[in-house]
């Protein structure tokens, strides 16, 4: 019984001290968001223009997932590395440097995934894991959108699998950006184009994706 009580106030103690680190650096939550709330307030829906088969349809289901149903995608006259779609946008325009997660559960094999340091509709990073052939997947792929277009800062050919749960992972220090997908590293660039900016979510052609537990937390 004795043993165990240490064990207790061990336990105690070391998460007292985590926590009391974490705030010594500065390490904050920024964004805590489990879809409780079907309101979305705290969110905004962009949708590309001239996209075709939309609206978009972001909605918070029985199940506790926020889901997007809508097939929208490209624009007339688009080519294979735009993939335009929509996005569902929270957090501060100050937002410099985070740690940004979130759970995706796709049930389409289109694209999907996760922006950030986003400055407008035409400014901002994307992660895409795209599976299907014939929109150019298997492809996962950081990109960087400037305008109209996106310039290609990391890839693999390499996607997903439909109906698979995953944790995105994506962390931005400075110029320096990392993502991971279920702890595994996908990639480490250099890019210093946007400093600081919001995040949101991200879908192509994708009617069935899921998505939950995004997280934020300040370095």
């Amino acid at each position: 019984m004795l043993a165990n009580v240490r064990i207790r106030r061990r336990a105690v103690l070391l998460i007292t001290v985590t926590s009391l680190f974490n705030f010594a650096c500065g390490n904050r939550v920024l964004l805590d968001e489990r879809f409780h709330d079907p309101r979305l307030i705290n969110w905004t829906v962009v949708d590309d223009a001239d996209t075709l088969e939309g609206p978009s349809d972001w909605r918070v289901e029985q199940d506790g997932w926020l889901h997007q149903t809508s097939n929208i995608w490209g624009r007339r006259g688009d080519f294979i590395g735009r993939w335009y779609g929509t996005y569902l946008i929270a957090g501060s325009a100050d937002w410099t440097d985070y740690t940004f997660s979130a759970r995706g559960k796709p049930s389409d094999d289109d694209g999907f995934g996760v922006v950030f340091r986003y400055q407008d509709a035409e400014h901002f990073y994307r992660l895409l894991f795209l599976q299907d052939g014939m929109s150019g997947g298997p492809i996962t792929r950081l990109d960087k959108r400037d305008g109209a277009d996106y310039t290609e800062l990391w890839s693999e050919p390499k996607g997903y699998r439909p109906s698979s749960e995953m944790l995105i992972e994506i962390d931005v220090d400075g110029d320096v950006i990392s993502a991971t997908t279920d702890g595994k590293r996908l990639c480490e660039v250099k890019d210093g184009s946007y400093s600081r900016g919001k995040l949101g979510l991200f879908c192509y052609a994708q009617k069935g994706q899921a998505f939950d537990d995004v997280r934020v937390i300040s370095h």
